[in-house]
């Protein structure tokens, strides 16, 4: 079947993008603008979701693919900066509690998320019970988007959302791919510095961080490029499937999962390389079956890479203007002594001994701990390196801190349920073993392409958290609607 990931949706994606962020930039220059967008934005939202709820979720998505922590615009409610992220959320469901009524019919699923309630429920009062309130909510705020999951359940069981819900990922996606490239050109070149008005723009709108390396080399980091990882999978495992589709089709998604991947290797992202080794290591040992490729191909397609992932750091180097070394092995070198791994280290010690102590149920959301930071923004306040926080980078432990070993062991079931029936849904099985009748082997490469995305965002939560952020958590309910929808 022909490929159409990249039709009026993907341009209308990439286009609505240019014009957000050129606005956002704007608004570092005229900061009224910030609160007018974000209240046409939101209202155009709000407008679409109740015509149509799909429309406003598309919205709601092609924010989230690219824009961070979501602050693209906020409004000012009383002195406190309400993310463009949470209005959208806000009005989207809204809109669907207006419209709409819905019962999952998925039993098991609705076990896991029943449970995942209540734990979040019990999270919630028991940081309310011993924990700054102010911190509770900031701690807990993103975990309010599972509110979501009925609202991408109703729009992805139409299969003609979900191919629409594609377009979005790979033009919202590869617009931050661009990005990336621009924003690594225009600093390697001395176009614009640290401290300036383009690097204000991204660290005050919290879309990404832009951290001097060496020579020419920056690092560029958009915290949305878990997207295009999680992209470059899907779109690898349909293309892959695909037994017949036009060469236009074949070079667009080539070259998109060139870009994604190279946003990717920009980023110097060690937590995203980990994830992204994690999911090609399920694909080459355990998701050939489905796709009945031989040695011959797989060979071809690990060469294929290989040459791809040379070019990428070469054209790194081209780009800056940095011949001497490796960008990937530069990021392996001496771990210990670098500031944002001592860091990370050192929040292991209080994390385990907090945890030890509240091992069940946790602390509840809004738990601080305290460690020593060589973040150079830190010291720069605080020459002892103290830092006390309630935000983490041990994904996993910090909801172990703040919901406890059950509380995790609920969300891991949850997850491990999910890999599960994209596995059965990818090799043409029911949940219980039984095969599927007429599954469109489109749908069964895109339940592949779905399983390695959510095994390198587990894997990447290990040092980084997403899956206590909206950004995991939307994958999350992606991944869930699609299950219940193929199976409903």
């Amino acid at each position: 079947m022909r490929l159409n990931l990249f039709g009026k949706l993907f341009q209308t994606a990439v286009l609505f993008l240019v014009l957000v962020e050129l606005l956002s930039l704007l608004a570092q220059f005229f900061p009224w603008l910030n609160q007018v967008a974000f209240i046409i934005i939101v209202a155009a939202a709000f407008i679409l979701a109740l015509y149509k709820l799909e429309s406003g979720l598309y919205i709601l998505l092609a924010e989230l693919f690219t824009g961070g922590l979501g602050y693209l615009f906020w409004f000012d409610f009383g002195g406190t900066k309400v993310s463009l992220r949470i209005g959208l959320f806000l009005v989207i469901f809204t809109a669907w509690a207006i419209t709409q009524s819905l019962k999952l019919k998925t039993k098991s699923l609705n076990l896991f998320y029943s449970l995942l309630a209540i734990i979040i429920l019990y999270g919630l009062f028991n940081g309310w019970r011993q924990n700054n309130p102010a911190f509770v909510f900031a701690d807990a705020n993103g975990w309010f988007y599972f509110a979501l999951l009925p609202v991408f359940w109703r729009v992805l069981k139409e299969e003609k959302n979900r191919e629409n819900i594609l377009q979005i990922l790979t033009g919202a996606t590869g617009f931050l791919a661009a990005k990336t490239l621009a924003v690594l050109f225009l600093f390697s070149h001395n176009f614009a510095g640290l401290g300036g008005i383009f690097y204000n723009w991204i660290r005050d709108t919290r879309a990404g961080e832009i951290t001097y390396v060496s020579g020419a080399i920056f690092r560029v980091f958009f915290q949305s490029q878990i997207y295009g990882l999680i992209g470059f999978f899907v779109i690898l495992a349909i293309l892959i499937g695909a037994k017949k589709t036009g060469k236009k089709d074949y070079f667009f998604a080539g070259l998109y999962l060139y870009l994604a991947s190279l946003a990717v290797i920009i980023s110097q992202s060690r937590s995203f390389w980990v994830g992204g080794l994690a999911g090609l290591f399920f694909l080459f040992i355990f998701a050939f079956r489905p796709f009945n490729l031989g040695l011959k191909k797989i060979a071809a397609l690990f060469f294929i890479l290989l040459i791809a992932l040379a070019s990428q750091i070469l054209l790194v180097n081209l780009l800056t203007g940095n011949l001497s070394g490796n960008l990937v092995a530069k990021r392996f070198n001496n771990l210990a002594a670098e500031p944002a791994s001592q860091s990370r280290l050192s929040q292991l010690g209080p994390l385990t001994q907090a945890i030890a102590q509240k091992p069940f149920f946790g602390y509840g959301f809004g738990k601080t701990l305290t460690y020593q930071s060589q973040d150079p923004r830190v010291l720069k306040t605080n020459p002892g390196g103290d830092y006390t926080t309630y935000a983490f980078e041990w994904g996993y432990l910090d909801i172990a801190l703040k919901l406890g070993l059950v509380g995790l062991g609920v969300y891991l079931a949850l997850v491990i349920r999910l890999a599960l029936r994209l596995w059965a849904l990818g090799f043409g099985l029911r949940a219980h073993g039984s095969k599927l009748a007429a599954q469109s082997p489109w749908l069964k490469n895109l339940s592949i392409g779905l399983s390695l995305g959510l095994i390198a965002l587990g894997v990447t939560n290990i040092f980084s958290p997403y899956l206590n952020h909206p950004l995991g958590i939307t994958y999350i309910m992606i991944v869930s609607a699609f299950i219940l929808s193929s199976e409903t």
